[in-house]
């Protein structure tokens, strides 16, 4: 999919949104004659993603609860590869609470851990009224 001038269309439907929706975090910056998009908060620089990756390089897990993640890792692009269904939900559910609390600013990790008690409360085994009518009123 090798379309000629693709890319301007991306830097024009990026203008477009920084303009009429005021979005300020969507605008984009030019650095001579590079145009460049601005970091979002959320993103971890490149010692944080060291960081990162280097604790879940020694991480062990008890034998058969997940996958070793240190087999998964590319510490060259910092970067994932290979992770079935459950190690997925292993990482939403507990290591995201566990790994960015230090890394992230509070606000954006509370939403991170909110994200990973919903998954944590409609993946479980056991559903109590209680549990469903919380997420019923997080949801609105």
């Amino acid at each position: 999919m090798d379309m000629k001038g693709k890319t301007n269309d991306n830097i024009k439907a990026r203008m477009d949104i920084a303009l009429f929706f005021h979005r300020k975090n969507m605008k984009l910056v030019y650095v001579g004659s590079r145009v460049t998009k601005l970091k979002t908060s959320f993103a971890l620089n490149k010692n944080a993603q060291l960081l990162l990756y280097l604790w879940l390089k020694i991480l062990c897990f008890p034998n058969g609860h997940a996958l070793n993640i240190s087999r998964l890792m590319n510490l060259k692009y910092y970067r994932l590869y290979g992770m079935k269904n459950h190690d997925c939900h292993v990482f939403m559910q507990t290591l995201i609470l566990l790994t960015y609390q230090d890394l992230l600013s509070r606000e954006i990790w509370d939403v991170l851990m909110e994200i990973s008690h919903f998954f944590r409360d409609i993946c479980s085994n056991k559903l109590q009224t209680q549990h469903i009518e919380r997420l019923e009123m997080n949801i609105f």
